[in-house]
This record gives C-alpha cells, sequence and structure tokens, in this order.
C-alpha cells in the first residue's frame, strides 16, 4: 500500500513539475511549446525514471529504489490486466449460457449463424489489422507529437 501511494505521489509530482517546466520555457513542438501527447503521458517508465532522476536530482540509490518501484508496478499492471481479461472471459461465457438457455431452438439457430457472422467480421479485422502492422494506417506505432516531421 506504501508503495502504491507513493508511486502516485511520485507520478502526480513528476506530471506537475513537468507540465510547469514546459509551460514555463516555451520549447518544443506541442501545444503551449510542450512536445506532445508521447512526452505529457510520460513516454514510459525509462523516460519518467530519467525525468525523475534529473529534476529531483536523484542519487544512485533513489534511482535504484524508483526503477524497482516502477518494475514493481508495471507487474501488478500486468497482473491486474490478467485477471481482468479472465473475469471479462468468464462473464461473456456465463451471458452465451444464459442467452442460450432463454432462446427456442430457431432463436439459437438464428442466434449461432449471427455469432458466426459476427466471428468471421472479426477474423477480417484482424486480418487487416495485421496487414498495416502494429503502427496503424501510417505504420511505426506512436508517434513524437511532432506533426511537422
Amino acid at each position: 500500500m506504501k508503495k502504491i501511494v507513493l508511486i502516485a505521489f511520485l507520478f502526480a509530482f513528476a506530471t506537475g513539475t513537468a507540465m510547469a517546466q514546459q509551460a514555463g520555457n516555451g520549447s518544443g513542438n506541442g501545444p503551449g511549446g510542450g512536445a506532445g501527447n508521447a512526452a505529457m503521458a510520460g513516454g514510459g517508465p525509462g523516460n519518467q525514471l530519467d525525468r525523475l532522476t534529473e529534476v529531483l536530482g536523484l542519487d544512485e540509490v533513489q534511482v535504484a529504489a524508483l526503477a524497482a518501484i516502477f518494475e514493481d508496478a508495471q507487474l501488478l499492471r500486468e497482473q491486474e490486466q490478467e485477471r481482468a481479461r479472465l473475469l471479462a472471459e468468464e462473464m461473456r461465457a456465463t451471458i452465451h449460457a444464459e442467452i442460450i438457455a432463454l432462446l427456442t431452438p430457431e432463436q439459437l439457430a438464428l442466434y449461432e449463424e449471427h455469432q458466426a457472422k459476427r466471428e468471421e467480421f472479426r477474423q477480417m479485422l484482424d486480418e487487416m489489422r495485421q496487414a498495416r502492422g502494429a503502427g496503424g494506417y501510417g505504420g511505426g506505432g506512436r508517434g513524437t507529437g511532432d506533426c511537422n516531421g
């Protein structure tokens, strides 16, 4: 619990400091001189660690401790995401079973036909996503927030 509170405090502090710094110096290329969404979002734990180290003047021991906190937070996020995924699967299965129990044989046939069409559509979308790559229409993943380059 203490780690979560500390992480939340550090994140809030880093975000506030970064926003104040960007607003104050007017550098960058995003709105208000900022570097755009990528910088505002933190750019990942490595960038956040670098920023906090610079802004707070952390020593090596503090940097190592903060890196461990970020790693723990990432593990917790991954565990929670997996737990949520499993819960969603369970809920979908329960809902599906309840729907099937409710329907007449004729309705069940229509429902299964409908579900097959939905699955076919889902597969088509997945194929389209794979064809254009992980980065979306423009390729290359998320940008830097620089619309000029």
